[in-house]
C-alpha cells in the first residue's frame, strides 16, 4: 500500500481548492447559461399570467360591487347593492336614487329591497309575505321592524337608516 502524497501549496492559493476531474458533471459547460436563461423566461412568463389572472378576477370582483341599474321613473322599486361574497350581517341599501332627499322612504320599494336582500345575499329562499311599517322616516340611525315568512317560519328583520340620503341596512332574519 502505497501513502498518499501532497502536492506543494500553491501561493496564489493557499487553501486546498478540489480540482474536478473532465466529468462532464462538474466541468465547464459552454451551454452553461442557456437553461438558466430559459428557466428565467418560462418564470417570468408564468408570472405574467398570473398577474393577469390576479387582474382579471379584481376587476370581476369590482364589477360585482357596482349598484344595479337605476330604474326608469315609472319603476317603484328602489335599486340594491349586491353585497360580495362572505359579507357581514348586514348588506346596505340604496333608496330611490333622486336628488332631493326623501322625506320617507317607500314602504313598497323597501319591502321588495328587503326580499332581494335576503335572497341575493343572504341566500335564503320562500320568503313571502314581507310587511314594513307604512310610516319610514328619513332619520339617521333610526331602525325598522319588518315582519317576514321564510319557508312559513315568522320572522323579522332590521331596517336601519344609514345617512341622510335614505341608504339603508338589512339585518339577517331573526
Amino acid at each position: 500500500m502505497t501513502a498518499p502524497t501532497r502536492r506543494p501549496p500553491n501561493a496564489s492559493r493557499p487553501y486546498p481548492v478540489a480540482q474536478p476531474d473532465n466529468d462532464p458533471e462538474y466541468g465547464s459547460d459552454p451551454n452553461g447559461w442557456v437553461p438558466v436563461v430559459i428557466a428565467g423566461v418560462i418564470a417570468a412568463v408564468v408570472i405574467a399570467v398570473a398577474g393577469v389572472i390576479a387582474g382579471l378576477i379584481v376587476v370581476n370582483i369590482r364589477e360585482s360591487d357596482t349598484p344595479a341599474a337605476k330604474p326608469t321613473p315609472a319603476a317603484a322599486s328602489a335599486p340594491v347593492q349586491l353585497a360580495p361574497i362572505g359579507a357581514l350581517p348586514t348588506t346596505t341599501v340604496a333608496a330611490t336614487p333622486t336628488p332631493v332627499v326623501p322625506d320617507n322612504l317607500d314602504p313598497v320599494a323597501v319591502q321588495q329591497g328587503v326580499t332581494q336582500v335576503l335572497t341575493e345575499s343572504y341566500g335564503l329562499g320562500a320568503i313571502k309575505d314581507v310587511k314594513c311599517p307604512a310610516e319610514l322616516p328619513v332619520v339617521v340611525g333610526s331602525s325598522y321592524e319588518c315582519s317576514l315568512r321564510i319557508d312559513g317560519v315568522k320572522k323579522a328583520v332590521a331596517v336601519t337608516v344609514t345617512d341622510p340620503d335614505g341608504t339603508y341596512e338589512v339585518s339577517r332574519p331573526r
